[in-house]
């Protein structure tokens, strides 16, 4: 995954670093899942049983691929 760190002042104390995804990674993440989440809204299959749709199944593959790259 392609990230960075970033110190986050917490307001008291002596804050942290926070590792961040890079704005391209970030992108790619939140688009796979929300193509999965519009699925699920709009499958009658994922209704009832997401875990047999295979649409569904496809689209989490591409969502935790693109989490893990």
């Amino acid at each position: 995954m392609s990230s960075r760190f970033e110190f986050v002042d917490t307001g008291i104390g002596y804050g942290h670093v926070q590792r961040v995804a890079s704005s391209g990674q970030f992108s790619r993440v939140q688009r796979a899942y929300r193509a999965y989440i519009d699925h699920g809204r709009e499958c009658a299959t994922c209704a009832v049983d997401s875990s047999t749709c295979a649409t569904a199944e496809a689209l989490w593959e591409a969502y935790q691929a693109a989490n893990s790259a």
